[in-house]
């Protein structure tokens, strides 16, 4: 009984190994068939997809009235609490504001970020078109 329980322990151990050796030897053929991951696109790229130019410029506008919609409600919810900073003086009031006023900066600079990209984007596109 032993000889047999030794022997099925061989074969499982002989399998095993097998398993594990023609897995890995799958998984570098899968490696090297596999494509590389998108990146960025490179300037020779971008020089050959107009469409994709337009479709990054439209995103840009989407983007940019988001912030602007963001921003137009930081804005109206700073000036709430600069009426109720004038009512109370509450310090709690006052760290609210100022959360408030770092928040519209942060958006203000990155609708100016946007803008940018947006007028590169636009260049591009006009680049494109002549």
């Amino acid at each position: 009984m032993t000889y047999l329980v030794g022997q099925i322990f061989v074969i499982i151990l002989l399998a095993t190994c097998l398993g594990l050796a023609l897995g890995w030897w799958s998984r570098g053929l899968m490696l090297d068939e596999m494509p590389p991951e998108p990146s960025l696109p490179s300037s020779d790229e971008t020089e050959l997809d107009p469409f994709g130019a337009r479709s990054r410029l439209e995103q840009c506008h989407r983007d940019n009235a988001s912030l602007r919609r963001e921003l137009h409600e930081a804005n109206s919810q700073l000036e709430a609490y600069q009426k109720a900073g004038e009512l109370t003086q509450q310090g709690d009031m006052l760290e609210q504001l100022q959360a408030a006023e770092a928040r519209i900066q942060a958006l203000m600079d990155d609708l100016q970020a946007r803008d940018d990209s947006i007028a590169v984007l636009e260049q591009e596109l006009e680049r494109w078109r002549s």
